[in-house]
């Protein structure tokens, strides 16, 4: 059984090869993050600009960075605000408009940002095994 991950990173419009902190999710890290998220919280999710993200739990608020954050918008726009944050892997779970497709983002602390690497790279992550 292979478990779908969208990214909704469009790859016309943004063009970026990392797998870095707040970039493309490699499925390998999508996979851990699914089967960690018992060490996950649930988090308000509210994009601040371009980049910066902001989640908030049990009165603590992180802002994060990601190289899209309007693909994160449009997403808790579909599925709603609460997302599944995975601290271990750095990862955010999304419901998205599709319950049985989430989507999933890596976010950066803003002291480990770093720039795209430039290049295309796929719009659908597949985790195999799921």
């Amino acid at each position: 059984m292979t478990d779908r991950i969208r990214s909704t990173d469009h790859a016309d419009v943004h063009e970026c090869s990392s797998f870095g902190d707040g970039h493309h999710v490699h499925f390998i890290r999508a996979r851990k993050a699914f089967d960690d998220s018992d060490l996950s919280v649930g988090a308000l999710v509210c994009v601040l600009d371009d980049t910066r993200v902001e989640l908030s739990w049990d009165g603590i608020r992180l802002v994060f960075r990601h190289h899209d954050a309007a693909a994160i918008a449009r997403v808790a726009h579909a599925g709603g605000e609460i997302g599944t944050w995975v601290p271990q892997w750095r990862v955010l779970i999304l419901p998205g408009s599709d319950p049985h497709v989430p989507a999933t983002f890596t976010l950066a602390a803003p002291d480990h940002w770093t720039e795209c690497v430039p290049e295309r790279v796929p719009a659908l992550t597949h985790v195999p095994g799921r």
